[in-house]
């Protein structure tokens, strides 16, 4: 059948719905008899609670409850198996569960009213007293509880080696370079904060409204917590205002709004605040990462070291694994070293955010590469292009469908890069400093379990179900897409059906998993629904295609099968269905990936980001003034959320190049920065030119559908992007983010 409507621009189908006000996220969500809860943040991070007052509290208008760790309900610690469709938990600690302050922030009351301002009212009268220790929020502080992890949460590796490093950097005839990058701690800072709306209807059935990107692994984590099985409880969130990450896991604020509404038997909303998103929902935690390179004078690489430290939280462990993501995959070098140590320190668990361990690990690789290219005097391109990886760096297999040259080639042609003056401050538009930087994307293409359920009407129409996610970026419309093409019915006669966790089994939103996983389910269910309709037609007297061999039968056109030896035979659903008497055919399918044998290819996906900055001397605030972006990630379904996707994450980018930055109080422990005033991120005026442009083929090795994820790929590389052109611009290398203008002050 021909591809009528995989890879084209369609509209938004939930579009109507957010622009009107139709779109419900879970703060919206209401009940009958419906209370309010406000938190209690502890204003320490380590040491004990020694005494709560909560009588002023108690006694104020409207307070129904105020729970603290001496009346809580107490619950079972829940013990998640994500490889088996559990939940992730990266706070690994009931709520209110006893007197220990890990962190600052961290929640220590809850007060339940018929109002939310008399709840917030009444949680400001709540008295705390604590035994506080002496908190250690960096790792020379936390130098005690250094550690090296062997793998991530993810089962990967993250300590690699390979070849002689060292001799290599010991090589006098080779040119080398070796430098510290430093990125901060950032908060994702979605546009709709964190809320969940909970409601027990009898003792043994919950039902969740949350904001989160996996409703399935909620409902596991919430069903564990209280004793139920997973079908007791019902988790619901049919949008998301964004998520980056700090919504994939169940934190403690859920489970907060589940334990109030049991306690005092009505509905209860716990909204979180834009202060409480700052500890309550995790953050990507800071690294230090040490970079040495060596190379020939022709550019190859003979060496990479990369040594990444990082921070973990008292009440769970999160590796960011950013060298094994970055310079495990990215260039050939016979010599390559990743370590990765992990500190404890008093801060809130941090979290996936937005390419986790990727982002990170390619600021520094890439502004590394950049380096190396001054020392060489060669291109950044042309470095990158002579230690082009053609098989995976450790594991020696090809990629399925690599074409990061071709990736380069287009930024380059579309940027203008061969006008680029190679020596700093040498480029200038009029008084402005004008720099031009360029680094490489990448980011795996990730799959992981699902079912699908697909039912084709009598009346033409069709509905396809699976708890999967939208969280703003046009799941619900490429899932349309593939929906009416596999299906083979007509766009407007499709309605796809997510956010629930009553519907087929969904993966979490992450890692840029969810079109190759969802849509390889619909496509295998759209396949046994046409199966079904096969046997139907083949036995029936009265059908063209009466008597065929079945699998002579296939979709030949929109609401048809046909014959593919004889395309002359054809007959339509509608009539199948009629002299069958079928009111409906469903269609099911259960995606999972490849067995245990490893596959013949790695799938990774590459691209280029080439960045134009503008900069006065006099005041030298850093203008991203130009991007050109050029992505290969295999099928692209539909090309504008695609583009939309790439600009949000060159965006997001430059925020993390420029502006943003979690600071903490040294003496409490608490985030100073901890609302939207003084935690930057890029404004409209921020935004500059951006164009996104795709290549390569349909990556078939992947998965039926040759598309693989495009969430976060945008964002990997662009700071080191920025940061390149910063330098060529002024010729000064600043390597701890964010690039403010104090630190290009001369």
């Amino acid at each position: 059948m021909t591809n009528t409507l995989v890879g084209k621009p369609v509209d938004r189908v939930d579009g109507r719905l957010k622009v009107t006000g139709g779109a419900r996220y879970s703060a919206e969500f209401n009940a009958a008899g419906l209370l309010h809860a406000a938190l209690v943040l502890s204003t320490v991070s380590k040491g004990k609670i020694t005494a709560i007052d909560t009588a002023a509290a108690e006694a104020a208008p409207g307070v129904r409850s105020v729970l603290t760790h001496r009346n809580a309900p107490k619950l079972k610690e829940p013990k998640p198996d994500f490889a088996n469709g559990g939940g992730i938990r990266n706070e690994e600690r009931i709520p209110l569960s006893d007197d220990k302050i890990g962190y600052g922030g961290q929640y220590v009351a809850l007060v339940v009213a018929d109002t939310f301002e008399r709840a917030a009212h009444a949680a400001s009268l709540v008295r705390v007293s604590y035994a506080a220790e002496p908190p250690e929020l960096n790792k020379e502080q936390a130098s005690a509880t250094k550690r090296k992890p062997k793998e991530n949460d993810q089962g990967e590796k993250t300590q690699l080696k390979k070849g002689d490093v060292a001799a290599a950097l010991a090589d006098a005839s080779l040119v080398k370079i070796e430098a510290t990058y430093e990125t901060p701690t950032e908060t994702h800072n979605p546009m709709e904060p964190s809320a969940t709306v909970a409601m027990w209807e009898g003792e043994d059935r919950l039902v969740v409204f949350d904001a989160t990107q996996y409703v399935k692994g909620t409902q596991d984590v919430v069903a564990q917590a209280f004793g139920l099985q997973r079908a007791q409880v019902r988790v619901i969130c049919p949008f998301v205002g964004g998520g980056f990450g700090c919504k994939g896991a169940v934190w403690p604020h859920t489970i907060l709004a589940a334990m109030a509404a049991k306690v005092v038997k009505a509905p209860v909303k716990l909204s979180l605040s834009r202060h409480a998103m700052f500890s309550g929902t995790g953050h990507r935690t800071p690294t230090t990462q040490k970079v040495a390179l060596a190379a020939s004078r022709d550019g190859k690489l003979h060496a990479i070291r990369h040594h990444v430290e990082t921070l973990m939280s008292p009440f769970g462990e999160f590796v960011e694994t950013c060298g094994a993501r970055s310079t495990g995959v990215m260039y050939a070098s016979p010599a390559i070293e990743v370590e990765e140590t992990l500190y404890e320190v008093n801060v809130a668990p941090p979290t996936f955010m937005r390419a986790p361990g990727e982002c990170p690990g390619t600021y520094a690789l890439e502004c590394a590469l950049d380096e190396l290219s001054y020392a060489l005097k060669m291109d950044p391109v042309a470095l990158r292009l002579a230690n082009h990886a053609d098989n995976h760096p450790f594991k020696n297999k090809p990629f399925s469908a690599k074409h990061l040259k071709e990736a380069y080639a287009l930024g380059a042609e579309k940027f203008g890069w061969s006008r680029r003056k190679p020596e700093p401050r040498a480029m200038r538009d009029g008084p402005l400093l004008v720099g031009w930087g360029m680094a490489t994307a990448t980011y795996p293409g990730y799959k992981m379990n699902a079912e699908a359920k697909a039912r084709l009407n009598a009346d033409g129409t069709a509905r396809v179900q699976c708890a999967t996610h939208d969280l703003g970026t046009g799941a619900y419309t490429i899932f349309t897409q593939i929906s009416a093409q596999t299906l083979g019915v007509p766009l407007e006669k499709v309605t796809f059906e997510l956010g629930s966790s009553d519907l087929p089994f969904g993966p979490v939103a992450g890692g840029s998993n969810s079109t190759a996983t969802v849509g390889s389910a619909i496509y295998d269910a759209a396949q046994d629904l046409h199966n079904q309709l096969i046997a139907l037609a083949v036995l029936d007297p009265q059908s063209p295609l009466r008597g065929l061999n079945p699998g002579d039968v296939a979709l030949a056109a929109p609401g048809q099968l046909g014959s593919k030896s004889q395309p002359a035979k054809t007959d339509s659903f509608a009539e199948i269905l009629r002299r069958a008497g079928k009111e409906f055919v469903e269609g099911e399918a259960r995606m999972k990936p490849e067995s245990k044998e490893a596959p013949p290819f790695e799938f990774q996906s590459f691209g280029a980001h080439f960045v134009e900055v503008k900069i006065d001397p006099a005041v030298p605030r850093v203008q991203v003034s130009r991007v050109v972006s050029v992505m290969n990630c295999g099928q692209i379904i539909n090309p504008k959320t695609a583009r939309s996707q790439v600009l949000g994450g060159v965006i997001m980018g430059i925020g993390m190049a420029l502006e943003e930055e979690t600071v903490y109080d040294p003496p409490t422990g608490l985030p100073v920065t901890r609302n939207l005033a003084d935690y930057h991120v890029p404004v409209n005026a921020d935004a500059p030119s951006v164009e996104a442009y795709f290549v390569g083929e349909p990556d078939y090795h992947f998965n039926p559908l040759g598309a693989r994820g495009l969430g976060e790929i945008g964002i990997t590389g662009a700071a080191a992007a920025v940061a390149n052109a910063v330098f060529h611009a002024t010729g000064q290398r600043v390597r701890d983010l964010p690039i403010t203008p104090d630190k290009l002050l001369i």
